[in-house]
């Protein structure tokens, strides 16, 4: 008998929108293999302590603490410890499932996490695994709210790796678009998020608002055609994305201290000065 292994399953119940198969757990098993084997359910692998080779259609992955193992309905997994194994397993299905693993992309070509809340998630594989061993009404609603958390958290983790990506894209949107009549709405619709949502993400990464941010750029930009170029006030406005030509100069004014035709004087004389100097 494995004295290492700990595994309970869950009643049979019919719950088309969210159920648990089994739950449980190793504790530093020596020389332990899984597979190869095809399940027809989703099994999660928490990697508590030691490294395995996991042997993935697209070659070998490294396993390690901290790691979390998809394991997909219909996809073989083989895996090998090369160290002593400790790990929680928590096996699910149902469709709520299926619709979670679509919104966190997860799938048999993407089948490892990088944890984020490890501690956090390991206390709640463990409570899980108190919970199956209670037969009662309560503690099956204890379950299903255990297992609600559980992508929680994955997708607390997933959402903070994408507050970079959101920050990134909104900069982004704004460099290749701001001479054209964009609002802070058009980029949050945009991106599938709110305004708010948008303005804090971008504000925490670039430390500006993107709307601050957005009348920068065209600033910039204003100011270089001013430079070089011989265009009128009004077709510089309209090239950086201001129908008003009096509203742009009354805004160029408040972020330079100088009206747009103050400027490019005032710059044509610094560059006739240094011209005859």
């Amino acid at each position: 008998m494995d004295k290492t292994l700990f595994r309970l399953e869950s009643d049979l119940y019919e719950n088309n929108d969210i159920g648990m198969y089994d739950c449980g757990k190793r504790i530093r098993t020596e020389n332990h293999s899984y597979g190869p084997e095809i399940r027809n359910y989703f099994l999660f692998v928490l990697v508590n302590e030691g490294e395995a080779d996991f042997f993935h259609k697209s070659g070998t992955i490294h396993l390690k603490a901290h790691d979390l193992l998809v394991m997909c309905p219909g996809e073989k997994i083989h895996y090998i410890a090369q160290t002593p194994w400790s790990i929680q397993w928590v096996g699910l299905y149902g469709q709520t499932v299926q619709r979670y693993m679509e919104l966190l992309s997860i799938d048999g070509a993407n089948p490892i996490i990088k944890v984020g809340e490890y501690y956090e998630m390991e206390r709640l594989l463990d409570d899980l695994y108190q919970q199956i061993g209670e037969k009662s009404e309560y503690a099956r609603c204890c379950q299903i709210a255990l297992i609600y958390r559980f992508f929680s958290l994955l997708l607390e983790d997933a959402r903070h790796k994408l507050n970079v990506d959101i920050a990134e894209s909104a900069k982004r949107i704004i460099d290749y678009n701001f001479e054209r009549k964009i609002t802070m709405q058009n980029i949050a619709q945009t991106l599938y998020l709110s305004p708010e949502y948008l303005t804090r993400q971008f504000s925490d990464r670039y430390q500006i608002s993107p709307k601050e941010y957005l009348i920068e750029k065209r600033i910039e930009s204003a100011k270089k055609l001013l430079r070089e170029c011989t265009a009128n006030i009004m077709e510089i406005s309209n090239s950086v994305g201001y129908s008003d030509p009096l509203y742009f100069s009354r805004l160029f004014k408040n972020k330079t201290g100088l009206s747009p035709t103050e400027y490019r004087r005032t710059h044509v004389e610094t560059i006739l000065h240094e011209q005859y100097v």
